[in-house]
């Protein structure tokens, strides 16, 4: 297959992923907490307080900051991040082969092959999108962080990873590698993720919301 010109140091150009609903089909962080209620490291509570504060974001309007900020403080604050890294691979060796939305990682595995810079922007925790992010070997990942105390245990979120930080991170290391926006693709299924879409030369939405639908539909956007 002919390769296109080479646009950064080593790179064909630079292509974004999302991850929640978008390399994989459901929400990871929603499953990894029904993961660790079935291993019991979580009360059963904490699936019922995540599914409502996930509903309210959902339909009533309530943030991405207030769904993480609630989260956080019913199922994570005072945890050992030490127990909870522990299942993460028990968890993904269960989770990830049924949950590869396989039309995504198809062009993930494309661009690698075909030499483009590969990113995965997600606001899921980060002791999830490193593991994933290692197992597909993309070159770079930004996720939600946070923060521990003297005794290792979850404190407060440090930084949440938004639609306007994910276009930041994108500006960023396409400057470093420098590719222009012609050059970078975007994929998303979140209206939320609308300022990382419109800082690729090519967006596309994957299995849309409602608002992002709607919005590719009037700029002739792909959807995949």
């Amino acid at each position: 297959m002919k390769r296109g010109p080479c646009v950064g140091p080593g790179y064909f150009g630079l292509a974004v992923f999302d991850l929640d609903k978008t390399i994989v089909s459901d929400n990871c962080s929603f499953d990894f907490c029904r993961y660790l209620v079935k291993r019991k490291v979580l009360p059963f509570s904490s699936l019922l307080y995540s599914l409502f504060y996930y509903i309210k974001h959902l339909f009533f309007g309530s943030s991405l900051t207030d769904l993480h900020n609630n989260i956080f403080e019913h199922q994570l604050r005072g945890k050992s991040l030490e127990k909870i890294e522990a299942h993460v691979e028990p968890f993904l060796r269960e989770y990830l082969d049924s949950k590869f939305y396989i039309p995504v990682l198809t062009k993930l595995r494309l661009a690698q092959h075909l030499g483009v810079y590969t990113l995965i922007l997600s606001n899921s925790p980060q002791f999830l999108v490193e593991k994933i992010a290692h197992f597909l070997g993309v070159n770079e990942w930004r996720s939600t962080q946070y923060a521990v105390d003297s005794k290792q245990n979850l404190c407060h979120i440090t930084s949440i990873m938004q639609g306007e930080d994910k276009a930041l991170c994108v500006k960023e290391i396409a400057e470093k590698l420098s590719i222009g926006k012609d050059r970078i693709t975007a994929y998303s299924d979140s209206f939320l993720d609308l300022p990382l879409l419109l800082e690729a030369g090519t967006p596309v939405a994957v299995n849309p919301d409602r608002k992002l639908r709607r919005y590719c539909l009037q700029h002739q956007w792909s959807i995949l």
